[in-house]
């Protein structure tokens, strides 16, 4: 393999280890923040315990999340360099207030919550269960700045120092709030809420199919389901608002999603299509006719614009950036050499800078993009598994309206086998969300092949298979600790009404 290949590998790797532990931590820490409150509310200790070994479960998570993280800090200036030359004024600033701010907010508020029991009172313990879910948010907030910035820059000017071309930071509230970081970060949270949802929910269906934890249990199911349904019906709705944005934003993405190689009107939703890249066909088993254009532009007769036809443009816009750098050069001197003001003189580089990176940025292939059938099928199973985890909180809200939640061995069964289930459809939709962006490191201004470092490929090569088996070791590790927790399960208070405290 090529040095390119290597290092998306590498980072590739130990992204989808790290991604694996971090959403979940954003759905515990909400979780264990309201079951602290309504305990705060009714002093039913059940509700107490379950949050005390939620907690302990959530420790184990977030700290083999810390560890596999750090790495993909360092992997940024080892294997990325150019790329971090290129946006480190930018890119920079969101991981260190993350770190600065989120980080050690969470971390600081999980030791009090787990060592201050019984030292501090209730409400100190209540308020920092929600500071660790505050710190968790603050957190995914600020990577997903970052990621949106790469996704939809906005706020940064292109300046051409010795060093070579790079991005600055022209206004730093438009960097943070760009085209796609709001419904970017409620998407990603939310799915996070999701994983949190199921995984409880499998916990507490485990504990009543073995006849263990009995009330816990009940009690943790049903909060479970009823905050798993709120979420995974919300998030339908904001992976319509996201696909919207996408399109808008960033079509060739969004036609790779959809498998659309040529340009339509009314455009038809593929359901179930096969992507042949060889061909540059898809061939759809089950389609919808003008969903795809009504869901990308809330218009069913709008043109929704295929992969040939993208590139074709894209390559437009290179050629008339590549037109542009002769007239501004020329246009330079005559500044330069009339004692122009600086002002005008600097503004007028910037656009050269922002020319020269387009002329390359754009100048793109169909040979450069990346696979089309694996964008599309990555997309296609999250969307089908995040409706398959809305059906099943609403079979549980019925069996719950029927009083038969805590004894339907069929929809125990399902929530304790779905536990991986939200792990994949957030992996998968981290796939199809950066496979999806390429050729691109940073959208229209940054190839992938030119933010690589230089290194030996054998480095590279060696670095990538020692990182898998450390980082695979780390995840059998954190399985054995979080399955002996869970086998071990709560602490339970003992309690002389607790058969009252239960029916309060």
């Amino acid at each position: 393999m090529d040095l390119l290949t290597l290092s998306r590998l590498q980072f590739g790797m130990t992204a989808f280890y790290h991604f694996l532990f971090v959403p979940l931590t954003l759905g515990l820490a909400f979780m264990i923040a309201i079951l602290k409150t309504i305990y705060l509310k009714n002093k039913n200790k059940k509700y107490d315990d379950l949050a005390m070994f939620l907690m302990k479960l959530f420790a184990i998570n977030f700290a083999v999340g810390v560890a596999t993280g750090l790495t993909m800090e360092f992997e940024f200036g080892t294997n990325w360099f150019q790329y971090s030359k290129f946006v480190g004024d930018i890119f920079g600033a969101p991981l260190a207030i993350e770190g600065l701010m989120a980080f050690f907010l969470e971390s600081t508020f999980i030791g009090l919550f787990l060592f201050g029991k019984d030292r501090v009172s209730d409400k100190m313990h209540t308020f920092a269960a929600w500071m660790v879910a505050l710190g968790s948010t603050l957190s995914a907030l600020w990577i997903l700045i970052a990621n949106s910035w790469m996704q939809t820059p906005a706020g940064y000017k292109i300046v051409e120092t010795p060093q070579g071309v790079k991005a600055v930071l022209a206004d730093f509230f438009e960097a943070v709030i760009n085209h796609s970081t709001v419904i970017r970060f409620l998407h990603c949270v939310d799915a996070g809420y999701i994983v949190g949802g199921f995984f409880v929910m499998g916990i507490m269906a485990y504990y009543l199919l073995k006849n263990k934890h009995v009330e816990i249990a009940k009690i943790g199911l049903k909060f479970a389901l009823i905050f798993t349904a709120i979420v995974s019906l919300i998030q339908i709705v904001f992976g319509d608002f996201h696909g919207y944005q996408v399109a808008n934003t960033q079509p060739l993405k969004m036609a790779m999603m959809e498998g659309k190689w040529e340009t339509e009107k009314g455009a038809s939703l593929t359901l179930l299509g096969i992507v042949d890249d060889e061909k540059q066909e898809t061939k759809s088993l089950i389609e919808i006719p003008y969903l795809l254009s009504l869901l990308s532009y809330h218009d069913p007769n709008a043109e929704f614009k295929g992969i040939k036809d993208l590139v074709k443009e894209y390559q437009k816009i290179a050629q008339e950036a590549k037109e542009k750098i002769s007239i501004l050069e020329a246009k330079l001197k005559e500044l330069e050499a009339s004692g122009a003001p600086k002002e005008e003189i600097e503004k007028l580089k910037a656009e050269l800078a922002l020319a020269k990176a387009q002329a390359r940025a754009y100048n793109i292939t169909m040979e450069d993009l990346p696979s089309v059938a694996l964008v599309f099928t990555t997309f296609h199973l999250m969307v089908y598994l995040g409706f398959f985890f809305a059906f099943v909180v609403l079979w549980g809200l019925w069996l719950l309206r029927k009083g038969k939640l805590y004894t339907n061995k069929a929809f125990l069964w399902t929530v304790l086998l779905s536990i991986p289930l939200p792990y994949i459809a957030t992996e998968l939709g981290w796939v199809s969300a950066e496979v999806g962006r390429q050729p691109w490191l940073v959208q229209g201004i940054l190839l992938t092949k030119d933010g690589v470092s230089f290194h030996p490929t054998g480095n590279v090569l060696i670095s990538f298979l020692v990182f898998t088996g450390i980082y695979t070791a780390i995840f059998f590790v954190f399985l054995y600790a979080m399955i002996k927790a869970v086998k071990k399960g709560p602490k339970e208070t003992i309690s002389l009404n607790s058969e009252n405290q239960i029916k309060a």
